[in-house]
């Protein structure tokens, strides 16, 4: 029986007291199966968190004067990979220069550059790609006011999308508005950035010293979202906690998207910074990262638990294409690995 006739005789039960044969005629219904957002502090057990964003640069001096200058980040850390701390794909022999960039006083990720090798293609090749093509899309961070960064970094000559857009979204699941202004720049290496402001009246104030935030989010595309969800509930026990419908002119030329492209977008556990996009789009071509391959090539996530997390990814299947984990600022690596997300993506994993 479908939904519509076990309505229907719910209606004439009403009117001639045959409540109780209705219910017993509506056994063999279909039952509605589904997901529903998880509860904030149910959403992420392993207290997943971004700590790094590994990005391959042609010129390893470059990226430092953009990050250090441009973005306001100090250098931590640079040198040349040693044999045997990492074989994550594209990682290549020991020799290769890397830096790592942070912010401290913001608690942002570190953003680690490393050397591209010569005549390296690009993760996600520009102009051509897009939020259509499945993959790691950007890292996003924010600053204190829209027309101030975008000034600096237009000065410094960083390539851009657009100008900074504005754009809005009721959220019901965070019981707040999302207000903001956003543009989108490019790295050295070519690497894509969001760097976003809030605007609303109540926004939360600005507390950090410097005109940017560094960075704390990405975003992970899709023509469909499921295969993502199910990737990170398997490997992180992580679960989706909001969704949102895009259907923006404005938020489309941020992004560099046709202007009629309609999306959705919403966060994966709470705390961790991934945002999983489901673009309505016919096709797209899936770009995995590698570290031989220039622009934003891997997410590092640190994880309270990493003998659960391994032991989750062998019970799901799910089997990691490297073992170690890549320099990090008073870090020392022991036991990480490498996954590849239901995109493409790189994942380092590391223990807290």
């Amino acid at each position: 029986m479908n939904r519509r006739d076990i309505l229907g005789l719910t209606g004439l039960a009403m009117t001639s007291g045959l409540i109780s044969q209705a219910h017993a005629q509506s056994s063999d219904a279909t039952l509605a199966r589904g997901k529903v957002f998880a509860p904030l502090a149910e959403s992420n057990p392993l207290g997943c968190k971004i700590v790094t964003f590994t990005t391959v640069s042609p010129d390893v001096k470059a990226s430092i004067k953009f990050y250090r200058d441009v973005i306001g980040m100090s250098l931590a850390d640079e040198g040349t990979l040693p044999d045997g701390l990492s074989t994550a794909p594209g990682v290549g022999k020991k020799g290769r220069a890397y830096a790592i960039m942070n912010m401290p006083e913001t608690g942002s990720a570190e953003v680690r550059i490393l050397e591209a090798p010569k005549n390296a293609a690009a993760n996600r090749p520009r102009p051509t790609s897009g939020p259509n093509d499945p993959g790691l899309l950007v890292m996003e961070g924010g600053t204190r006011d829209p027309a101030e960064s975008y000034h600096k970094l237009a000065s410094a000559g960083t390539p851009m999308i657009s100008p900074p857009r504005y754009y809005w979204f009721r959220n019901t699941t965070w019981g707040r508005d999302v207000d903001v202004m956003s543009y989108a720049p490019f790295g050295p290496g070519g690497e894509q950035m969001f760097i976003t402001t809030e605007i609303n009246s109540d926004r939360r104030p600005w507390k950090y010293s410097g005109l940017h935030s560094g960075f704390f989010n990405t975003a992970i595309t899709s023509l469909d979202q499921r295969p993502l969800d199910d990737f990170f509930e398997k490997a992180f026990a992580m679960k989706r906690t909001s969704q949102m419908e895009c259907f923006q002119k404005n938020a489309n030329e941020l992004v560099g998207a046709p202007p009629d492209t309609y999306f959705l977008w919403g966060n994966i556990g709470s705390g961790v910074s991934i945002e999983v996009w489901e673009v309505k789009a016919a096709k797209g071509t899936q770009c995995p990262t590698s570290l031989d391959r220039t622009g934003l090539a891997m997410l590092t996530i640190r994880v309270n638990d990493l003998a659960k997390c391994r032991a989750m990814c062998a019970a799901a299947g799910i089997v990691p294409v490297g073992e170690g984990a890549l320099p990090r600022v008073g870090k020392p690596a022991s036991g990480g690995f490498t996954l590849r997300g239901a995109a493409g993506e790189l994942i380092e994993v590391v223990g807290a």
